[in-house]
């Protein structure tokens, strides 16, 4: 508006100066139409020429949007797998095996054990044929194993071990004869070709739980 207010000032100073030169030319109709003509053309070109003020938009203030901060998701682990259970092997089956020790357990089953001879040979060259071994029991009915084998003493040769079962020899004791003379066909154990040997013997209850030691103070002498 305030724009406006000088374009109406000049347009009131145009008009009366076209008054006063109509007053002038007062008998000229062309002219007071020029005139007039000019005046609405400056007015109109006056109003074509004012701005065209745009109204202002209001600013709408955008709403600043939250930031999320990404957290680690957690993911619950499996429990490790339980271990299987220690697995308890079975009780071995006892096995009458001697073992060469001289820790005895007499005193428990086994009392006392004695033997006829300290050598013996498989023929009449001096020597006698038999061996005798008795063991003296606190439970007989326990029964005894007898394991027996030859150690050759030039070679340190060792045959396996063979087992007897001692026979009741009355009351409390039990034994067992070896008999070596081969040429009067009473022999009742056989070995192979080998030389002068301790006779190692051990004996073993039937259940296995009592031992002696192991003898090994006999000589034997085989065939030649």
């Amino acid at each position: 508006m305030k724009k406006l207010i000088p374009i109406s000032i000049c347009i009131g100073l145009i008009a009366v100066v076209c008054t006063a030169c109509g007053l002038i030319n007062q008998g000229d109709p062309s002219l007071d139409a020029t005139r007039v003509a000019i005046a609405v053309q400056q007015t109109s070109l006056a109003q074509g020429q004012s701005p065209q003020v745009e109204p202002q938009q209001p600013q709408v203030d955008v709403p600043v949007q939250p930031t999320y901060t990404l957290y680690p998701t957690y993911t619950q682990q499996a429990p490790p797998p339980e271990e299987p259970p220690e697995e308890v092997p079975p009780t071995a089956t006892v096995t009458l095996t001697p073992t060469v020790t001289q820790t005895a357990t007499q005193g428990l089953l086994f009392l006392d054990v004695t033997k006829d001879n300290i050598e013996f040979a498989c023929h009449l060259m001096g020597y006698p044929t038999t061996l005798t071994i008795t063991v003296e029991m606190s439970d007989v009915d326990r029964g005894a194993a007898l394991f027996w084998r030859l150690h050759e003493k030039a070679t340190d040769y060792k045959m396996d071990w063979t087992l007897e079962d001692m026979v009741r020899a009355g009351g409390n004791k039990r034994t067992y004869t070896f008999d070596a003379d081969i040429p009067g066909g009473t022999a009742n154990f056989g070995y192979p070709m080998i030389g002068t040997s301790w006779f190692e013997f051990q004996i073993i209850s039937n259940d296995g739980a009592d031992r002696t030691e192991v003898f090994a103070d006999v000589t034997f002498h085989p065939c030649p």
